[in-house]
């Protein structure tokens, strides 16, 4: 097939992107991680065109669905590959500027594998004269902005129009890059003169270990220097869960919820692999990937172990609960999240935080308590719950949430919370807790 006139090529962009997002929808898995499943033997460029693809069609998900819905009505039913394809061709039409008959006719060369042509071609000569009309302002602030009817409402309630709009508009955005030095690797300066020097323009934080990535030639988890472990991608308010629960070098350290592991080699870097930390997770398979990850690392003075953090006992100094949870806080970077929001999990994983911060607390002086959530239930909520003691911290973002639908949090200004509108980082909740 040949190339299109702005040199893309087409096929591995279109037909690659699309078993990508099958491959999404069907395992529930990361963009990240179908990628590398569907496309890990191509190289960095196809990769990255792939990966762009397919995180620019799920964050408009439920747009790019209510056109094609709106043309066919038994588009539930058609097979993954096929659906998805469909998915970007609208993508492509709509929101990425691609003339309308070139984005159909490269769908269509790539459906005729399948002996879709007819059906494809159909269907998107369709959707190309359509608009969008949403009937009233839920719906129409959900297909405008690319969000769920009920986080539309949701976020409303908590922030208020104006700032609901601007987070969703964050959340549309590619997320900000930061890169954490790995001190047991390498050194603040060493890594910083490598990564200038490699055509990537940083800029301090608060956090001396933590850039903030302003432009890059390549990105940073392209150069060998992170493939050696001496630096890492994270998040700028995921480096601050670490830095508030405040490790020492010496001490024993229970993370409840460990992998894949980046917050353990990060404690293990403040405490200079000196101590102990007990790493646990309830997956036998995440378990494996977080020994690599930590050995790539350089940490050694992790034990990791498969548990579950609702009931592991082990006497320890401190313990991080960084609880698995609804991730509202990460749609930029996790856009798939967004459409897979069940009441029925969401009530199951309260109940999960809760167990797991109770359990910790028997097993440690201090904790900290995090999630990469927004939502009051999974973070002031769950405190209110367990009606423990919460210390103060100092937040370089934002503070709690001190009501919401008649909860009264008093203890709004001890907490800390970050939003990608108003911090440049994913949406955190991080606080510290005590049953003395």
């Amino acid at each position: 097939m040949p190339a299109r006139s702005d040199g893309s090529n087409l096929i591995p962009t279109q037909e690659i992107a699309a078993k990508v997002l099958a491959e999404v929808e069907r395992s529930r898995i990361s963009v990240k991680s179908a990628v590398q499943k569907i496309a890990g033997r191509f190289d960095y460029k196809i990769r990255g065109s792939v990966h762009a693809y397919s995180l620019e069609t799920l964050k408009r998900l439920n747009a790019i669905d209510f056109y094609l819905k709106s043309t066919l009505k038994n588009f539930d039913k058609l097979d993954l590959f096929t659906k998805n394809l469909l998915r970007i061709a609208v993508y492509e039409m709509k929101y990425k500027g691609v003339h309308p008959a070139l984005a159909t006719d490269s769908a269509v060369r790539i459906a005729r594998k399948k002996g879709k042509a007819p059906l494809v071609n159909a269907v998107l000569r369709n959707v190309e004269k359509l608009e969008i009309s949403p009937g009233n302002r839920l719906k129409e602030i959900s297909l405008k902005y690319f969000h769920p009817e009920w986080f539309v409402k949701y976020s409303i309630e908590l922030l208020g129009e104006d700032d609901a709009l601007r987070l969703m508009e964050a959340n549309l955005k590619n997320p900000q890059v930061y890169v954490r030095v790995n001190e047991l690797k390498s050194s603040i300066e060493a890594v910083r003169r490598y990564l200038e020097d490699n055509g990537v323009v940083l800029e301090e934080t608060f956090l001396e270990e933590v850039f903030r990535v302003k432009s890059y030639d390549k990105h940073p988890a392209s150069l060998e220097w992170h493939s050696k472990g001496k630096y890492v991608i994270q998040d700028l308010a995921s480096c601050f869960v670490s830095k508030a629960l405040n490790p020492s070098p010496g001490e024993v350290v229970l993370d409840l919820a460990a992998a894949p592991g980046m917050k353990t080699a990060h404690m293990a870097m403040l405490m200079q692999n000196e101590g102990k930390i007990v790493a646990i997770d309830n997956s036998p398979e995440r378990v494996r990937r977080m020994k690599s990850k930590l050995k790539q690392l350089g940490v050694k003075i992790a034990e990791v172990k498969l548990g579950d953090g609702c009931k592991f006992e082990y006497d320890a100094d401190k313990a991080l609960v960084d609880a698995p949870c609804s991730s509202t806080g990460n749609y930029a970077s996790q856009p798939n999240v967004k459409w897979t929001f069940d009441e029925r999990k969401f009530k199951s994983t309260l109940k999960v935080q809760r167990k797991m911060i109770e359990n910790a607390l028997k097993n440690a002086q201090e904790v900290v308590y995090a999630t990469c959530s927004i939502t009051f239930e999974e973070n002031e909520g769950n405190l209110l719950k367990i009606g423990a003691k919460v210390l103060p911290l100092p937040s370089p973002f934002g503070r709690g949430t001190r009501e919401f639908k008649g909860m009264e949090f008093r203890d709004w200004d001890k907490v800390v919370r970050s939003f990608p509108h108003l911090h440049n980082t994913a949406g955190f909740f991080i606080s510290k807790l005590t049953d003395l």
